[in-house]
This record gives C-alpha cells, sequence and structure tokens, in this order.
C-alpha cells in the first residue's frame, strides 16, 4: 500500500502551546478513491494543558477525500436512543429561552424533527447532497446544502440574517481542526443572550468494545471536561450546563456569552491524567481485539454483511487476514456493485446461493441484521463480533 503523507505540525488547539508528548502512535490501513493506503496518526497530549489531538494533522483536502470514500447514509442507525436524550437535554436546559435553532452538520434532518414538535423554529446546514434529500424527504424540512465556514457567516452577515437563540453540533465538534476558530465562527450568528450546545465523545471514557479504534483517524481533537473549559476560558464564555451520561460515552455542554471582554485566562492542566488514560486504554484494546480475533479462529472461509466504515477498520485491523473472504454483501442498493477493498459488493440475494458463514459487520446495528438474517436466509450461519 502507499503511504498517506499529507499532514502538517501544529501547535496546541487550545493553548497555542508546541509541547506535546506523542501517547499513540500507530499506522491505519485505509482505502480511499478505490486505493488502498496507509494513513499514520499520532495522537498526543498537550504539556501546558492536557488537550488531546492529532498531531502531525491531516490536510483538509485529506479529510475531503477520506469522508467521501464513506457514506455516512447508507448504513443502518438506531439513532433514536440518543436523539431521545439530546431532546431531553433540550427541554431540560435550552427550550423556555429558545425560539430559534441552527443545527450545524443537521444530518437528515431527524433531530430538528423532533425540536419542530416542541414548537421550536429550526433551521439546519449540511454539506452532503443525500442529507438534504432525506431531510427534506423524511421530515420536510429544507437544510441549506452548505460548509459551515468563514464564506458562509460573511454572507449570512452581510445579508442581515437574524441570529440564533440556539446554534448547535452534535458529533462534529470532534472533526474540526481550529476548534476556537470554529467557535468564533459560531458566536457570530449567535445572539447576544443565545447559547452554543454541544456533544462529543468523552475522551476520559474511551469506548474500546468496538472495532473502530477510538483514537483514530475518525476524529482528531478529544475533548474532556476540563479542556472544554479551557475552550470557555479562551474564548470569555460561560458553561451553565454540562453533563456526562452515565449510560453514553459522550459529553453535553452548553456556552454562553458573558459579556465580558477581557478575561485572565486559566488552564486547568490533566497532561498526567490524559496520558494515564491512554495507557489504560491500550491495554484494554489489545485484550479487546485478541477476543474479535477469537471469534474468527477456524473459520476458511466467509462473507461480511455491511459495506461501511465498520467493514473498513474490521479488514484494517486485519482480523480476517488468514480467511477466505469470498464478497461483500450489503442492503443498501446504491452500493451494489462498488468497490470496497478490492470486493465488489453485491445484493444480499447472493446469500441464497451459498452455505458460507456471514460475518456481521455493524456495531450499531448487529441485531437488526442479525433478526434480518435469520427471517430471510435461515440457513445461513451467522457470526457475532459483539
Amino acid at each position: 500500500m502507499d503511504k498517506l503523507i499529507e499532514s502538517q505540525v501544529i501547535k496546541c488547539p487550545v493553548c497555542k502551546s508546541d509541547s506535546f508528548e506523542s501517547v499513540y502512535a500507530k499506522d491505519f490501513n485505509v482505502y480511499m478513491d478505490n486505493v488502498g493506503l496507509v494513513w499514520p496518526t499520532n495522537q498526543v497530549v498537550c504539556k501546558r494543558c492536557g488537550m488531546i489531538y492529532t498531531n502531525p494533522q491531516p490536510t483538509e483536502k485529506v479529510l475531503e477525500r477520506y469522508y467521501n470514500s464513506y457514506s455516512r447514509y447508507g448504513d443502518s442507525f438506531k439513532l433514536f436512543k440518543f436523539r431521545e436524550a439530546q431532546v431531553e437535554f433540550f427541554k431540560r436546559h435550552i427550550l423556555s429561552t429558545s425560539k430559534t435553532v441552527l443545527e450545524i452538520g443537521a444530518f437528515d434532518g431527524s433531530l430538528l424533527h423532533f425540536l419542530r414538535e416542541l414548537g421550536v423554529d429550526v433551521h439546519g446546514i449540511e454539506p452532503s447532497e443525500e442529507g438534504v434529500k432525506n431531510a427534506l424527504k423524511n421530515y420536510g424540512i429544507s437544510l441549506e446544502r452548505a460548509f459551515f465556514d468563514d464564506a458562509y457567516v460573511k454572507e449570512f452577515l452581510d445579508n442581515g440574517r437574524e441570529k440564533f437563540d440556539v446554534v448547535l453540533f452534535l458529533n462534529v465538534f470532534e472533526h474540526v481542526s481550529d476548534p476556537v476558530g470554529f467557535l468564533k465562527l459560531v458566536l457570530q450568528i449567535t445572539r447576544d443572550e443565545g447559547v452554543i450546545f454541544i456533544e462529543v465523545p468523552d475522551a476520559q471514557r474511551p469506548l474500546v468494545e468496538n472495532v473502530a479504534d477510538f483514537f483514530s483517524i475518525e476524529h482528531i481533537m478529544y475533548y474532556t471536561e476540563s479542556s472544554l473549559k479551557n475552550i470557555a476560558s479562551v474564548l470569555g464564555l460561560e458553561i451553565p450546563v454540562i453533563e456526562r451520561p452515565a449510560d453514553t460515552h459522550i459529553i453535553r455542554v452548553l456556552f454562553k456569552k458573558t459579556g465580558h471582554k477581557e478575561k485572565k485566562l486559566t488552564f486547568i492542566n490533566e497532561f498526567e491524567k490524559n496520558k494515564k488514560v491512554i495507557e489504560d486504554y491500550k491495554d484494554r484494546r489489545n485484550k479487546f481485539i485478541n477476543g474479535l480475533k477469537s471469534k474468527v479462529d477456524g473459520i476458511e472461509n466467509i462473507i461480511i454483511y455491511g459495506a461501511g466504515m465498520h467493514t473498513s477498520q474490521v479488514l484494517g485491523e486485519g482480523l480476517l487476514d488468514n480467511i477466505n473472504v469470498e464478497g461483500i454483501v450489503d442492503s443498501d442498493p446504491k452500493k451494489w456493485g462498488g468497490n470496497l477493498w478490492g470486493y465488489i459488493i453485491k445484493s444480499p440475494d447472493f446469500l441464497k446461493q451459498t452455505n458460507t458463514p456471514v460475518l456481521i459487520s455493524s456495531y450499531p446495528a448487529q441485531e437488526e441484521i442479525s433478526n434480518f438474517l435469520t427471517h430471510k436466509y435461515p440457513h445461513i450461519k451467522q457470526i457475532k463480533l459483539y
């Protein structure tokens, strides 16, 4: 495989220190533009404030190529549990003082649909054409197809558009290469008494029980409660609410303008704590991957069900290196005939003519796929990773 090397060394995105320690370096095998590549990653911890981030940082060009290689709409996601929790958070902490909401990275419009039912005037922007179409088709919500950047904000302000009571972005912030700069843009379209609602993975509770590596190429920023407080300090913001739900590995936080122009910067330094978190994660991760490998021990031939990011991670981790993969199937017709890691993606009808065991390659939809296979292809042996 060719090596992907388009990257750049950066300072800490929060405190701007150039003193850091590498804590998790790993090469990932990825498949982009029908080409197999090795993507070297290096996660570091800032010695001044403890922020965990990818350094060197992949260029915007590389990130765009990567995300364009994998559709986030083709897989089946069980979002309702998370949507319910997000809506409940909104009702408890935001609803009483908010009339207008903008969601950045609105996905398929499903969250805005639930917020609209609360009587809120909802708006959203989404860069994916498919996401915009799904929002209109499924919920009757018209999203702007756009990237949230300097150009968007300039046009917004030049046109005299009304600022929002709430701007929210959930599972977006960890993908942003300049979090402080991004929030500065958000503040420009948020009214003075408004709030910013963010949801991010909790880096001090990294999920191990998934073939997807938590400290990987998926995210380039890793937040903790303290790093979010440090960002608030840099921008002179208040944090009226911050929650770390016990049943999920995420953080929900509200940022609010204080009105104070000058404020002494105070950084919480959690360097040692975050370094230990990642060292512990390494040990647990190794044990988990070895457990997954034991589930396919002795199998000579296999078919993979699922042609998304999860399958790319399964193949990239080498779980099936000594097994003959006869093919990949997926329920999404848009993927049929496509290519993933050199395999042509096929319809589930392919399973009618085989007795080869099927590996269910999905974390959130494993049981849903299993039920489908049991009903439609009861003769097929199923292999579950979780």
